[in-house]
Parts: structure tokens; C-alpha cells; sequence
């Protein structure tokens, strides 16, 4: 833990805690669309799995028959005031940034909004088409827009000494965040120690109601081959990593458990764009690995390909997300905010 930290960790907290009493007491005035909204966020910065939750929402509301419009931050990315992704842009990561343009891509029946305030880009949203419900992804924290229903993530495979507020840890506010929340989802808990998890639920409030989600890769695709092979397919070979997310550690963890993970294997920043300077040290490093494959995540896949759209050699892993336990509670208290 970085005690030395800790005072401007507190500082920090301090100022969060007066942005939210001013929001509390209506101080701060917010928009109010004129449909349902739906946040989805968390309290750390990145990696806690949110992006593939969200895509598991939508599909949900899709599959209801719901009109659905994802409202998203550019962050590190081009777009410099609100639009629609569009997923033909040849560089459409650099430009909307990378989860957005995942999200697009794999809900073609949705629209994906960006621009660099959401309440903004929420509006801008709603003056272009009608929609039953917007999904705001990673909204927990953007309390300029009104929303109906907080669903607050948090990771159970994350240390407890993280959670602690920036820089000390890598929460952007603390626990008492959480009575904001209307439902806590723990993610990644078929990844976790059960003592580890046992010591986070007893930092959650006991007045929210919890759900759990195990997160899997089961299927891997390779764009240029048009090829899709499955978990038992690539078990026990031999892979080379190449990703840009906040917790590459679990993207290795989950590898591990279906081949030999190479040494070699790359981890840049979180978002980080890749130059075709990257794509040709990572073939190079592949090569020189040895390895049968080099795998990817699909929020780094959407980035790659471009720079490697005539190489057979990059594979996108797949993450399923499935409910343990409650299975289709969540569906349920999303179905009570569309009434």
C-alpha cells in the first residue's frame, strides 16, 4: 500500500465527497432525459470487466424488443464534440476509442454515441431518433446526468488495498460511493479465491442487493482467415498475449488456464492506440516466441486489425459473461425501470 500517498488520496476523497453533497442537495443541476437511463460504472479506474456487462445488457434489451442507444465518453480519442460511431470509419478506435467501437460492432441493432461530456452526448442522442432506454457506460461518477437506474461494478479479483481512493489505490471514490448504487454485480468471481471474495461482500452495503458473474474465453475468431476455434481447440498450446486493458495480469490468468502463456508476451497502457511501429515488434516478438498463437482481447482486436488486416497471424478471445446464482434477476430489475 502506498501510505506515503495517503494525504492526497484524502484530498481527493474530500473534493469527490463535495461534488456529490452538491449533487445531493441539487446544487448542481442536471439533465433529465426524456427517457429511462440506465448508468453503468464502477468504482475503479478500468478493468473491472464493465465493458462486457454492458454488451451483455444490451443484448438483453435488444432481445426484449427495446429501442437501445449506448451513451459513451471519447476518451482518448479524436471525436471532439457528440456523434454517432460509425463502424465503417477505417480507424474508428482512434476516432469514437476502442470499447464504443466494440460495442458497436457487436450490436449492430444499436446506436453508440460518444463525445466528451455524456449528458451532452446523451442529448444529442435523443434529438436524433426516438429510444426506449439509453445505457450510459461508465456513468457511476458523471452525475450531470440524471439517471433511473446506478448499477455500480466492482471486480471480485481486485485487491481490496486498490480500492483505496487515487493515487494511493485506484478508486475514484470510496466505499460510501456505494449507497448511490441500486445493484452491486461482482464480476470475474469464478476467478476468485473465495476468502478474497468473503472479505469483499463484507465491505458492501448490507442494504443493496448483489449479483454475481463468472467471465470465461470460450471461442477465439481470426478476421483475415475468417476462422473461429474453440476453448478445447487452442487447450494446451503454446500463446503469445498482446493487450492494452487496465488488468492485463487477468486476461494472462484466464490464458493460462487453457495453454503455455509465452514469456515474451506484451502488456501496453490501458487504451493505448497502437502505431504500425507496435504491429511490427509484435510479429517480431511472436516469431521469435515460438508460439502457436498470438491472442488479443476484443476491446485490443478492434485497433489491431486495422495495422494487421493482411496478417493471418492475431486471434481476438471471446469473454463470455454468465450469471451464477440469480440467473435472470437482473433482467428483472432492468425490466422494472421500462414499465
Amino acid at each position: 500500500m502506498k501510505i506515503y500517498l495517503r494525504p492526497l488520496s484524502y484530498l481527493y476523497d474530500k473534493v469527490v465527497g463535495v461534488k456529490n453533497s452538491l449533487y445531493d442537495k441539487g446544487v448542481i443541476t442536471t439533465y433529465n432525459a426524456p427517457v429511462p437511463v440506465i448508468s453503468i460504472g464502477n468504482l475503479t479506474v478500468g478493468g473491472t470487466g464493465k465493458t462486457p456487462l454492458t454488451d451483455f445488457c444490451i443484448k438483453h434489451l435488444v432481445k426484449a424488443g427495446k429501442k437501445v442507444a449506448v451513451i459513451s465518453r471519447s476518451y482518448r480519442a479524436d471525436a471532439e464534440s457528440p456523434c454517432w460511431v460509425d463502424v465503417s470509419h477505417p480507424f474508428g478506435a482512434r476516432y469514437y476509442g476502442d470499447e464504443p467501437l466494440l460495442l458497436a460492432q457487436a450490436n449492430p441493432e444499436v446506436a453508440v454515441y460518444v463525445g466528451p461530456s455524456k449528458w451532452q452526448t446523451a442529448e444529442y442522442a435523443v434529438s436524433k431518433k426516438p429510444y426506449d432506454v439509453l445505457i450510459v457506460d461508465d456513468g457511476f461518477q458523471h452525475r450531470k446526468l440524471k439517471r433511473d437506474l446506478n448499477i455500480v461494478i466492482l471486480d471480485a479479483t481486485e485487491s481490496l488495498a486498490n480500492y483505496e481512493v487515487v493515487p494511493e489505490g485506484r478508486a475514484r471514490e470510496g466505499w460510501a460511493g456505494l449507497d448511490r448504487a441500486d445493484i452491486i454485480l461482482l464480476t470475474k468471481c469464478n476467478l476468485a479465491e473465495e476468502a478474497h471474495l468473503k472479505a469483499l461482500e463484507a465491505r458492501l452495503p448490507k442494504d443493496k442487493e448483489v449479483l454475481y458473474f463468472g467471465y470465461e474465453l470460450q471461442k477465439f475468431s481470426n478476421p483475415v482467415e475468417n476462422k473461429k476455434i474453440t476453448r478445447a481447440e487452442m487447450q494446451g498450446k503454446k500463446v503469445f498475449l498482446v493487450s492494452a486493458i487496465a488488468r492485463p495480469d487477468v486476461f494472462e490468468k484466464m490464458m493460462r488456464e487453457i495453454g503455455e502463456v509465452s514469456k515474451k508476451s506484451l502488456a501496453f497502457r490501458d487504451h493505448h492506440q497502437y502505431t504500425p511501429a507496435d504491429v511490427r515488434n509484435i510479429v517480431a516478438e511472436f516469431e521469435k516466441s515460438g508460439a502457436d498463437y498470438l491472442v488479443t482481447t476484443e476491446k485490443d482486436a478492434v485497433k489491431l486489425r486495422p495495422l494487421m488486416a493482411k496478417s493471418p497471424a492475431l486471434w481476438s478471445a471471446h469473454l463470455e459473461v454468465s450469471e451464477i446464482g440469480k440467473k435472470g434477476r437482473l433482467d428483472e430489475i432492468i425490466g422494472q425501470i421500462l414499465r
